[in-house]
């Protein structure tokens, strides 16, 4: 890809002052910090409970994590660990933005925490929670309307969701998958979730492809998988046509060109339960790449279960959970698939 010729503007949002570089847009810039006063006055405000739903979280974690904005606000050091984080997240969007390594942290921020409540991802969660302005920002200038918009970011709730599942209790920790989301390179279509990064890396063939990710929302169904990738191709194709632009020779145009790495990807779903069936037909229309062990993936994602797990104890009420389970108890165990699809 050629160097942009960068543009600054500014923001028409008087409560979000930004700088947008490129033209076509690279990335979105902060210019400005938020002080620490701001953060606790977003955590506190009446508005605050009504924020946490638009970025989907509800029920018990809507109500446990509403109970601890103001003592979170009132403990010092936790408020300037979560404006720090906030900032590192809304300082930039886009295509050529680094990703905040909130995973980095996790060890430190796990410790902070349990002086207020114990678990994981508290002060990642509100750093969040302060810090859509930047990213909302990206996503206007890439063709995402505010409800869109919203969507993407509501998956930290959905994320908050399958923590509670394999933990019982509220946390995230899930933290580098919510900040490439927050980076603005993530975008919810239908059934799945799309994000934008470079295949081939170093090499000649180097490019942009479509990521393809499977939220745990429901079923798999053929018709929803189709739905989604051609509404993905519509978007990308539209407000990403810069990056289908010098393109290597030979490689498929950018828009129809999707990669998915994931335990999914793997063709034993497809010859053991059918290509009838949803996770069959899933697997079967990804050219498998490589492959790479995956057995705590698999876990997971079937049972919501993390280390330490006896794979005996496992359940086998279905025929997903036999055929995985028997797999990880038997030392077979189960791979992920990087696999490729070209439309």
């Amino acid at each position: 890809m050629g160097t942009a010729r960068y543009r600054v503007r500014m923001s028409d949002r008087p409560d979000a002052p930004f700088e947008v570089l490129g033209d076509p847009p690279q990335a979105v810039r902060a210019t400005a910090p938020l002080p620490e006063d701001a953060v606790a006055q977003m955590l506190t405000a009446p508005s605050a409970p009504a924020l946490l739903e638009q970025l989907g979280i509800t029920g018990q974690d809507h109500e446990e994590l509403r109970a601890l904005l103001a003592p979170a606000v009132a403990d010092e050091e936790m408020l300037q660990e979560i404006t720090r984080l906030a900032n590192l997240l809304r300082e930039g969007a886009g295509l050529e933005v680094s990703q905040v390594d909130l995973g980095a942290e996790a060890e430190s921020l796990t410790a902070l925490q349990q002086r207020l409540a114990p678990g994981e991802g508290l002060v990642a969660i509100l750093a969040l929670v302060v810090s859509t302005a930047t990213v909302r920002a990206w996503h206007r200038e890439r063709g995402l309307d505010q409800e869109q918009s919203w969507q993407v970011l509501a998956d930290l709730g959905q994320q908050m969701r399958v923590h509670r599942r394999s933990s019982g209790a509220l946390g995230l920790h899930q933290l580098p998958w919510m900040a490439l989301n927050w980076a603005g390179r993530l975008v919810h279509l239908g059934r799945l979730q799309f994000d934008l990064h470079r295949a081939d890396e170093g090499t000649a063939d180097e490019r942009w492809v479509i990521g393809t990710h499977i939220p745990a929302t429901g079923p798999l169904t053929p018709e929803s998988v189709e739905d989604s990738l051609e509404r993905a191709s519509a978007y990308f194709s539209s407000h990403y046509a810069d990056l289908g632009e010098g393109r290597p020779p030979g490689t498929p145009a950018f828009g129809r060109e999707f990669r998915c790495s994931s335990w999914l990807i793997n063709p034993l779903l497809t010859s053991e339960l059918g290509a009838d069936s949803n996770l069959g037909s899933f697997a079967q229309r990804w050219e498998v790449l490589s492959r790479t062990p995956g057995d705590d993936g698999a876990a997971f994602f079937v049972w919501g279960r993390r280390p330490p797990y006896d794979p005996a104890e496992l359940p086998r009420t279905t025929r997903l959970e036999r055929l995985v389970g028997e797999r990880l108890a038997d030392g077979r165990g189960w791979e992920n698939g990087l696999g490729s699809l070209v439309r």
